[in-house]
């Protein structure tokens, strides 16, 4: 497969996570979130269920371990995101859930590892495009970031958002602590089934689940299906025949889908407030993700391990 066909075909993955976060926001007014997020695990775990039973040779206590630490950062990240999406609207969502590749190297000095220059920079933009995204309706010549009022339930919702980043971040550097060894499709089983599992005991024990209706199971085998196992399949795939930094670059749109698909289907005013600070963010994420000196311009020869970003965001 040629490079620019698979960027092509990661560009259409950044678009299906794009779609989510509509997707999500709208089933939510109707069905629990937690309950939502269970549907949506358990169909994308039948999905690897066979592979699972194969190679059930993989299934060794130090996968079992990591898949299930893996799988409770997976969880995290998606119970905060999906309970914020009550709250706050999905281009908002899409722009802070992005924060998380900009946070993957600030959590790496935990471990020892000094973050470059760029990665400090792109926090520094990030930030102040957080700022003008959340406090922007304080300021009437950027105008309201959903065209109404501020209100206390959106900014809690985006600070559920703000914590799901950081748990999809803590997932990024999980994996490439103590993954990137292990067999990937069972160790993506593994993780799948245990964020079904704890979704559904949390769902059971918070929330008052009603049958589902017919839009609700659409989106469970939409969220779960394809924009679940069909994509993080197809991405172990492609990048494979890329480079790390046309990756970073193509997911970096994934929040610019977002606000986009917002607008055509709900109407989400794009106003400066969210095209400002929305724009900064995802400027700081591209100048954390790419070298721009000599050594970029090696790097870029380099195509990305194929387990580093297994589950990246996983929108």
């Amino acid at each position: 497969m040629s490079q620019r066909r698979a960027d092509l075909l990661l560009v259409l993955i950044a678009v299906i996570w794009g779609t989510t976060f509509t997707i999500v926001h709208e089933t939510v007014d109707t069905f629990p979130a937690l309950a939502l997020i269970a549907l949506r695990f358990w169909f994308a775990a039948l999905v690897f269920a066979p592979t699972l039973i194969s190679r059930r040779a993989e299934l060794t206590q130090r996968n079992l371990k990591v898949g299930i630490l893996l799988g409770g950062l997976l969880f995290a990240g998606f119970a905060t995101q999906t309970l914020g999406l009550r709250y706050t609207s999905p281009a908002r969502a899409g722009f802070i859930t992005g924060l998380n590749v900009v946070l993957v190297p600030l959590l790496g000095l935990f471990f020892g590892q000094r973050p470059p220059l760029r990665a400090i920079i792109g926090v520094a933009l990030a930030v102040g495009g957080l700022t003008i995204l959340s406090w922007g309706c304080q300021l009437p010549w950027l105008g309201c970031a959903t065209g109404v009022a501020s209100t206390p339930a959106q900014r809690t919702g985006d600070l559920l958002i703000l914590a799901c980043a950081f748990a999809f971040a803590m997932h990024i550097v999980a994996v490439s602590r103590w993954a990137t060894t292990l067999p990937v499709v069972s160790l993506n089983g593994i993780q799948l089934i245990v964020t079904a599992l704890l979704a559904s005991i949390a769902a059971l024990l918070t929330e008052s689940i009603p049958l589902p209706s017919l839009g609700v199971w659409g989106a469970g085998i939409f969220l779960g299906v394809i924009a679940t196992a069909l994509v993080f399949g197809l991405q172990l795939m492609l990048q494979r025949h890329t480079t790390a930094t046309h990756t970073a670059l193509i997911f970096a749109l994934e929040p610019v889908f977002a606000a986009l698909f917002s607008w055509l289907w709900t109407g989400e005013a794009l106003t400066w407030a969210v095209l400002l600070g929305g724009g900064l963010m995802l400027l700081g994420v591209i100048v954390a993700e790419v070298s721009f000196g000599r050594r970029g311009a090696h790097d870029d020869e380099q195509p990305r391990r194929a387990d580093d970003p297994m589950l990246d965001g996983a929108q």
